[in-house]
């Protein structure tokens, strides 16, 4: 199997689909350092700008101060109190009093964002596009030979079909390797640059660094998952378009269908337990309202955990591989 999976890997390596998800990512990763130039700004290039919005800030200010009710305060304040002790969260604010502004405090407003902060951010938001590549890559590396009828060769050169079958799954996974690795490398590389080019201050402490760290290895594991189960659907399938077509339909409706129909089940769904395996954990806020016209509505938060996020892709994958392995044993594919 180790010489079928090499003479696999030649094959979807010298597909256009490889080369065109690397110039994807890096298509896609220009436009995201284009906006980070334009975040990433020493303070003293909104110096005029917040010394402006500070003097409007404390004009409002003054002119609030004589229309201050100290017993309305108080009475806030204490509401404020008992709904931090009810709830837990310290971090709460009705925003009782209205602290005098200083220019200190708005010029704060304006510094860059944490250098870890903007690593967290675009490994989330870029692991999405990565994902959809390489099980889009995936499939269309198996489909492709069911539509031109080439896989007959491959069962005429080995026609033991279970060792055929591991061989291209496989690969798919191993391929989405290095894909998932330029992006990585670009992420790596090109924040950093930016905040040296800017002529910013920024750093990561070693904890931050172990939890990129973690983060970009459970974003490689995944990608090698959702490569072999890709492969696996487009032998399922038969066509790249007809995967396409269920991914989209999944998320634009039976998600959104659950999340309105059956709250309750939304744990279960595929984008968060995504989201919780790649974020070590995820959060999904609603809110809960009364029958009643009058009744109160309350916030109800589900937490998703890494190890539920890990069950549940793993046992929808596994599925979609076990279902495709026993149709290619049996199927005629001429």
């Amino acid at each position: 199997m180790t010489r079928l999976t090499r003479v696999e890997l030649r094959r979807i390596f010298s597909r256009k689909i490889v080369h065109l998800s690397v110039l994807a990512i890096l298509a896609v990763s220009v436009l995201v350092f284009w906006g980070l130039w334009q975040t990433v700004m020493p303070l003293s290039a909104y110096e005029d700008q917040a010394r402006q919005q500070f003097e409007q800030m404390h004009a409002d200010w003054e002119s609030q101060q004589e229309f201050q009710d100290e017993e309305f305060i108080t009475q806030c304040l204490d509401e404020q109190e008992a709904e931090r002790q009810r709830t837990g969260d310290e971090t709460l604010d009705f925003g009782c009093v209205w602290e005098e502004p200083t220019l200190e405090s708005v010029i704060g407003g304006y510094a860059p964002p944490q250098m870890s902060e903007l690593y967290s951010m675009n490994l989330r938001e870029g692991a999405t596009l990565v994902f959809i590549l390489v099980l889009l890559g995936g499939s269309t590396a198996t489909a492709a030979e069911l539509a031109h009828r080439t896989l007959g060769t491959w069962l005429t050169f080995e026609p033991r079909r279970d060792r055929v079958f591991a061989s291209k799954v496989l690969a798919s996974g191993v391929v989405a390797i290095p894909i998932t690795a330029v992006f990585l490398a670009l992420l790596l590389v090109g924040i950093p640059l930016i905040y040296q080019i800017r002529g910013v201050e920024g750093s990561v402490t070693a904890t931050q660094w172990a939890d990129l760290a973690w983060m970009g290895a459970r974003i490689v594991v995944l990608a090698v998952f959702l490569g072999m189960v890709g492969a696996a659907a487009g032998l399922l399938m038969k066509h790249t378009g007809a995967l396409l077509g269920i991914v989209v339909g999944y998320l634009l409706v039976v998600e959104n269908l659950v999340r309105s129909l059956f709250p309750d089940w939304s744990k279960y769904l595929l984008s968060p337990n995504l989201m919780a395996w790649v974020n070590d954990g995820h959060e999904m806020r609603n809110w809960v309202c009364e029958d009643s016209f009058t009744g109160e509505c309350r916030e109800v938060v589900t937490r998703i955990s890494l190890e539920q996020g890990a069950l549940v892709v793993g046992i929808v994958g596994l599925v979609v591989i076990l279902a495709s392995w026993l149709v290619f044993r049996r199927r005629d594919v001429n």
